[in-house]
């Protein structure tokens, strides 16, 4: 098996960097070099990422031979397009899109960080109170200033830091709208719980392959768990099957290795 050489940039607690990570890893796409971006220190507004790698100022980014795709979608999409012969084939069937198109149209955004302001309705959340507490302070304080900062200092990319610095004083998430996506949420699990009822236990969602689908919904799972709403949607007898499903996945050598790195 070879291809063009890749390269990544990322950071290990980022959605949609674990949803590339866990991609590459089913695809077995084990070689390649990468560089952690630091969210906390807010190092994707450093002015040669933006300027060399994603004006976005957004993780992450791979580069595929000598082309540059950010967007973790249009990365895994690339990907499977590029690497054929002798790799998994990871697009899912028709029934399996449908749940990929589902756990897709989930607002992520909302669901941590309402799970983050909102802590009277999570439990047993993974995501400890200091980080968390010091992330928030961070967003609301340090990235404003960093950005006036950086379009000051670099007016040849000024109107991107000034887009960014709008998104983030514009960007909020009342309760209302947690509640709408936790009320969504319950809807496309329960779907997800009925097909999988219809499916041989040790079947994935399409049948005996992992998908795209699979990968999306294994990766909503943890972040339920992770900033802990999970509870609301399985376990203690809620959801059976849906439960021995993360478990399974929990279980792979894939899964430890994007979500307990220092474990795997």
């Amino acid at each position: 098996m070879s291809g063009p050489k890749l390269f990544i940039w990322y950071h290990p607690t980022s959605f949609y960097s674990q949803k590339v990570l866990l991609y590459m890893k089913e695809k077995r796409l084990t070689n390649y070099d990468y560089k952690v971006v630091n969210l906390m220190e807010m190092e994707q507004f450093d002015y040669d990422f933006v300027k060399n790698v994603n004006p976005k100022s957004e993780i992450p980014v791979v580069k595929i031979g000598d082309k540059i795709v950010p967007d973790s979608s249009t990365i895994i999409q690339t990907l499977e397009d590029t690497f054929k012969e002798g790799y998994p084939n990871l697009t899912p069937s028709d029934k399996g899109h449908h749940f990929e198109q589902l756990y897709n149209s989930l607002e992520i955004r909302t669901l941590t960080f309402g799970a983050m302001h909102n802590v009277e309705l999570t439990t047993n959340r993974e995501i400890p109170d200091e980080p968390r507490l010091n992330y928030l302070t961070k967003i609301a304080t340090k990235r404003p200033a960093i950005l006036k900062a950086q379009a000051e200092a670099h007016p040849d990319v000024a109107e991107i830091y000034n887009e960014k610095l709008q998104q983030t004083v514009n960007f909020k998430v009342d309760k209302a709208r947690l509640e709408c996506e936790l009320v969504k949420l319950e809807v496309i699990l329960e779907e997800t719980e009925q097909h999988l009822l219809q499916m041989d236990e040790k079947s994935w969602l399409c049948g005996n392959n992992i998908t795209l689908a699979d990968i999306y919904l294994a990766l909503l799972m943890r972040r339920l768990v992770y900033v802990g709403l999970a509870y609301r949607y399985w376990g203690n007898g809620k959801r059976p099957n849906l439960s021995a499903y993360y478990q399974r996945w929990s279980e792979k050598k894939s899964f430890k290795e994007v979500f307990y790195p220092t474990s795997a």
